[in-house]
């Protein structure tokens, strides 16, 4: 099997968030470097919601772009349609009278 390609060129990649280690219930006290540690860990994981967010933003608006196309060409269509319709019923009609 091939791997999929991407249509995007310029798609990146989201890093995965570090765990933060399980400490026991007993313990009360943190340490300021685990408590640094477990803030670094938290700001990472806002920097990869926040690409999330503006990866989902782009396809949202991508989407939409793309939906009021098949909307425009939608409409075209039924026009050239209704014209097809109406040349073709004149058409039998002139065909009918000689």
């Amino acid at each position: 099997m091939s791997k999929r390609q991407t249509s995007s060129p310029r798609r990146r990649s989201i890093p995965k968030p570090r765990h933060v280690a399980r400490s026991s219930l007993s313990q009360t006290d943190v340490t300021r470097g685990e408590y640094n540690r477990i803030i670094d860990i938290l700001n990472e994981r806002n920097v990869i919601l926040n690409a999330l967010r503006e990866g989902l933003a782009g396809l949202q608006q991508s989407d939409e772009v793309q939906f009021k196309r098949i909307a425009q060409i939608q409409a075209d269509l039924d026009g050239l349609r209704r014209d097809v319709e109406r040349m073709l019923s004149r058409n039998s009609g002139a065909g009918d009278r000689t």
